[in-house]
């Protein structure tokens, strides 16, 4: 699983400055209320999701936003969508559910999955896993981009609630 890759030493080879903070294991949504992150940032929620022709995507959004699955879908330039499972999460993002990070794109080494961003990151801090469940990374939204693109990913900004 992701666990056994020290991402902190990538985030150093890459000169990304992070702070962390560790906290119980969070879950879901609801998991995170009863977790007070002290870090500044846009607290971030990820969906890892496909449609039926197998275009797989990971979506990285505001915590508080609703996900539109339907607007998501058409600025993927995807069908119609539906969550992953955790064998497709293993096999593409070498992560467990719980733990989806956009940091967990450095795994999909076929570049067979869609990256998109919440609009909403423009010029802040994102706060994510870092690819675990029981601690959480600042780090800026520029950052976060130059580190997908470092393992040859292309992304894209959109309005996703």
């Amino acid at each position: 699983m992701g666990g056994s890759v020290d991402i902190f030493q990538v985030l150093k080879d890459l000169n990304i400055p992070y702070e962390v903070q560790e906290h119980k294991a969070i879950f879901s949504e609801e998991d995170s209320k009863d977790v007070v992150i002290t870090l500044k940032g846009c607290d971030v929620k990820n969906l890892f999701v496909k449609d039926k022709n197998k275009n797989f995507g990971l979506v990285s959004m505001d915590l508080h936003k609703r996900a539109d699955l339907k607007k998501i879908a058409s600025q993927l330039g995807f069908g119609r969508l539906s969550f992953c499972n955790p064998d497709e999460l293993n096999q593409f993002l070498n992560i467990t559910p719980g733990s989806v990070t956009p940091l967990c794109i450095m795994f999909d080494t076929e570049k067979k999955v869609k990256v998109l961003f919440d609009k909403n990151f423009e010029g802040q801090n994102v706060i994510i896993h870092p690819l675990r469940n029981t601690a959480s990374v600042s780090l800026s939204f520029e950052d976060l981009k130059r580190f997908v693109e470092h393992f040859g990913h292309d992304w894209m900004i959109g309005d996703v609630g």
